[in-house]
């Protein structure tokens, strides 16, 4: 059998985060060498969708973004 499994790990806690992204990477049609920093409630956040939590999601890709209150 082997070994037992590790239990589930918990969601980290609720908390400010940050993320720069390159301007190109949101998807807006236009190429620019700027960049923006992204500030969002990540961990155990729960919340309903936002615009924001959906561009977070689009960049961080699923799960990276919480989108609700800190």
């Amino acid at each position: 059998r082997g070994p037992p499994a590790p239990p589930p790990t918990a969601a980290p806690p609720c908390g400010l985060r940050s993320v720069s992204v390159g301007v190109g990477a949101l998807g807006l049609g236009y190429p620019s060498p700027e960049t923006v920093v992204f500030r969002y409630c990540g961990g155990g956040c729960p919340a309903p969708p936002t615009l924001h939590r959906l561009a977070l999601g689009a960049v961080l890709g699923p799960g990276g973004a919480g989108g609700g209150p800190c």
